[in-house]
């Protein structure tokens, strides 16, 4: 790796970690629907939000912790450090590369008590579009997937594939919480597709909602 690279990889995750913990800091934020969120039986849950909603992750969990899936590439390289210096745990792997290493991890992590969460359209897209690894793994760990978003005002879009949402200092926040999803260990292809689809509704319905809150003063 050229010295340019390697001192990128450095400063980018340190910038990105300081600007999201001062925007956090001085955030007014609120957590809506998170009384219902959490199962009765008390076990994992797999948090499932946008890609663009990538930013404030760290802060989506309702106990932590919580381990998230990060690419094998170099842009995850750099999301994997800057989510290690907000105390993010991640597994490297994505449907496109290590894949199948990501999933165990995934899979191992819920079995021993920790929360998840993914992005379901991740990590190339097309946005808003539910890809199959989200089902499957809430599918084999046997836990919920629960839709969430967030929302801010002001904040700016980064011109990626998925327009990534970047709040910022002294904006208004929210994140909001909908219903559980359930995959049964025995759903077929037809169900699991059904699972997709309705995932998508969900998170568009809690992207929704966030948003028209920011409307409310």
């Amino acid at each position: 790796m050229r010295f340019g690279d390697r001192l990128l990889l450095h400063l980018v995750p340190n910038v990105g970690a300081a600007w999201l913990r001062l925007a956090r800091a001085t955030m007014r934020l609120r957590w809506e629907g998170k009384d219902t969120a959490l199962p009765d039986d008390g076990g994992p849950v797999i948090y499932a939000f946008w890609h663009c909603q990538l930013a404030m992750m760290p802060w989506v969990q309702l106990r932590p912790p919580s381990v998230i899936p990060i690419s094998q590439s170099q842009d995850g390289e750099w999301t994997a450090r800057l989510f290690g210096r907000l105390q993010v745990e991640a597994v490297r792997g994505s449907s496109s590369r290590g894949g199948v290493t990501a999933l165990r991890g995934l899979v191992k992590a819920a079995r021993s008590g920790k929360d998840l969460a993914i992005t379901p359209d991740g990590p190339r897209g097309p946005a808003r579009v539910v890809q199959p690894g989200a089902i499957w793994l809430a599918r084999l760990t046997g836990r919920p997937l629960l839709p969430v978003a967030f929302a801010a005002r002001p904040a700016i879009r980064v011109g990626s594939w998925d327009r990534i949402l970047v709040p910022v200092p002294l904006s208004r926040g929210v994140f909001e919480y909908g219903d559980p999803l359930w995959v049964p260990r025995d759903a077929d292809e037809e169900a699991c597709a059904g699972a997709c689809s309705q995932l998508a509704e969900r998170l568009d319905e809690v992207t929704q909602r966030a948003q028209q809150r920011l409307l409310i003063r």
